[in-house]
């Protein structure tokens, strides 16, 4: 009974993180579409409408993977221990106060737009950061809500409200700035329009989680509720000891688009780069790099760090500490086996990504060392950037690790420290005519890599665990070389052979590169037996592949395993 319980929890797990990597996914490829169509609108006015965009990408992260992950903790707490009444209590006092949060923000978003933009040498930005602004209060009561059904382990509301705004985003926006273009408005005004859809859509998606809570609260109330509860007070300081952090956590991770928005422009122009030059850099930079490196951890690991909080929380919550540290280790182990190929995959396929989502056009950029289109520029900045998939999927996974036990404010300090670094690095590396805009990337791989350090530390020593990369990661970091470097052949020789300037010659030299590289990877994990047994069956279908799998030996039997890790011990 108890294996029982234990697969079926796994399962679930497995099943909530499917649904919000889908919806994330999907959410992703909108952002996509609707960033391509908008670089065409816009041109080289694409900067004007990133510097605004990039605090909205910092509001969705905080709004995926932020509030909702320290709410739900609470919940998921709560409702293990069969208390509705406390449920409720979180419920409201979230709201309230993450509302007013939210509404101060609003306000000085609104208010300090032109100070902002100013300072950050993006002067035509301030219009559409005042229309973005009220997406700052309408996303912490979504978040709210959020929380309070990923606590329940009820994942559909958060998929559903993501798609609603993602959806308005592309079909407002894209409208809006198509018609304030025809009608001959400014590159400020038709940047604001442009952002327009953000807002609107955000609006709806608020709107539809408060109706869905409204509608499901009525159709499922407790026949006997348990007035069992903690006391208003108790309950205020534990939202705050607890959803505080994870919110500064969550935010400053994705602080470094919006450092980008402040310091790029300012450092380039510092180092003697003119202007027109230092924005059509920035732009390249933030419009076709940017959203690529952050489409494969979002869709593919980050829901492994929103769906793992609430079960490790509920584990703990009934004192099951064994089964905390198994789900630690498993989030861990999973994170990395998808992240690793993920992130050297995408290092090699930089260009043709690009060139098939963005094309290889645009207005060139004249630069110290001559002319190069914006692709040139582009390319080499993903493919650094790539190699912090890796890092900032971990980070993400340790930083919900750590919320889950009960240590929320160590991956604030974890990230206060990186985002120091990230600073500093930033502005003195951007600033080295030599190094330019690729000191960005560079700066965003020592931030991630210097919390993901604290982050593991604080973990093993909180938890008592033994937490060794080389053990937990060595096997699928060598497949996953092994995959990209097939990868990179492939690209190399499909290039050759038939160019890579055209969007259909990079869709075929993806399709059949990333195939190449997955089962390269696939063969080669199996051979070296890197993926376990129990791994596999968190998989759809996973026990049917993992009986398959055992039967033609390339996976070992847990009872075989555990036999010979026995055997070492004894000797």
């Amino acid at each position: 009974m108890q294996n029982t319980g234990r697969k079926t929890a796994e399962k679930s797990f497995i099943v909530e993180a499917l649904i919000i990597s889908l919806s994330n996914f999907v959410v992703k490829i909108i952002g996509v579409l609707f960033k391509i169509p908008m670089t065409y609108i816009l041109g080289v006015n694409m900067g004007i409408f990133n510097a605004a965009y990039s605090i909205y990408a910092m509001l969705f992260m905080l709004s995926t993977a932020g509030l909702p992950v320290a709410i739900s903790r609470l919940v998921a707490s709560a409702n293990e221990r069969g208390r509705p009444r406390e449920i409720r209590r979180v419920y409201r006092l979230s709201v309230a106060m993450f509302g007013l949060i939210g509404l101060f923000c609003t306000l000085l978003l609104f208010f300090g737009a032109e100070a902002i933009s100013n300072f950050s040498e993006h002067r035509d930005a301030a219009l559409a950061m005042r229309v973005i602004s009220p997406t700052l209060f309408l996303i912490c009561i979504s978040a709210a809500i959020r929380g309070y059904f990923q606590g329940l382990k009820n994942m559909y509301p958060t998929a559903i409200s993501q798609f609603i705004e993602a959806f308005f985003k592309l079909a407002v926006g894209l409208g809006a700035v198509a018609v304030s273009k025809n009608l001959g408005a400014s590159p400020a005004v038709q940047a604001a329009f442009g952002v327009s859809g953000l807002t609107v859509g955000v609006f709806l998606g608020t709107v539809f989680m408060v109706a869905y809570k409204h509608i499901y609260d009525r159709r499922n109330r407790p026949k006997r509720p348990s007035r069992e509860s903690e006391a208003w007070r108790v309950l205020a300081k534990r939202i705050a000891l607890i959803a505080l952090p994870v919110t500064i956590t969550s935010s400053a991770l994705y602080l470094a688009q919006f450092l980008d928005t402040l310091v790029i422009n300012r450092a380039l122009m510092g180092s003697g780069v003119e202007l027109q030059t230092a924005e059509q850099l920035y732009s390249a930079y933030t419009t076709y790099a940017v959203p690529l490196a952050d489409l494969l951890p979002s869709t593919l690991v980050y829901p492994i760090a929103i769906s793992i909080l609430p079960t490790v929380s509920a584990a703990l919550a009934v004192k099951r500490y064994k089964k905390a540290k198994y789900y630690i280790f498993s989030s861990l182990r999973i994170s990395g086996i998808i992240a690793l190929p993920a992130s050297l995959g995408l290092a090699v396929l930089a260009r043709p990504a690009i060139a098939l989502i963005f094309g290889t056009g645009g207005v060139p950029i004249e630069t110290a060392s001559g002319t190069v289109m914006p692709i040139d520029v582009a390319a080499p900045a993903l493919s650094l950037l790539s190699l912090g998939i890796f890092l900032i999927s971990l980070l993400s996974t340790t930083n919900a690790l750590l919320q889950a036990c009960h240590r929320a404010f160590l991956p604030m300090i974890s990230v206060s420290i990186g985002v120091v670094f990230l600073v500093i690095a930033e502005v003195g590396l951007v600033s080295i005519p030599a190094v330019g805009i690729y000191g960005a990337p560079l700066a965003t791989l020592i931030c991630y890599g210097v919390a993901l350090a604290f982050n593991v530390r604080f973990l093993a020593k909180t938890q008592r665990l033994k937490l060794e990369f080389f053990y937990l990661f060595a096997k699928p970091a060598c497949c996953a070389a092994f995959s990209a470097a097939g990868a990179h052949a492939v690209n190399l020789l499909l290039s050759a052979l038939f160019g890579n300037e055209r969007r259909l010659t990079c869709a075929i030299i993806l399709l059949v590169a990333v195939s190449a590289a997955v089962a390269i990877y696939i063969v080669t994990m199996l051979a070296v037996k890197g993926i376990r047994e129990n791994e596999v069956r968190l998989l759809p279908m996973g026990d049917r592949f993992a009986d398959y799998l055992i039967r033609k030996g390339y996976l070992e039997h847990h009872e075989q395993r555990s036999s010979r890790i026995s055997d070492q011990n004894t000797l």
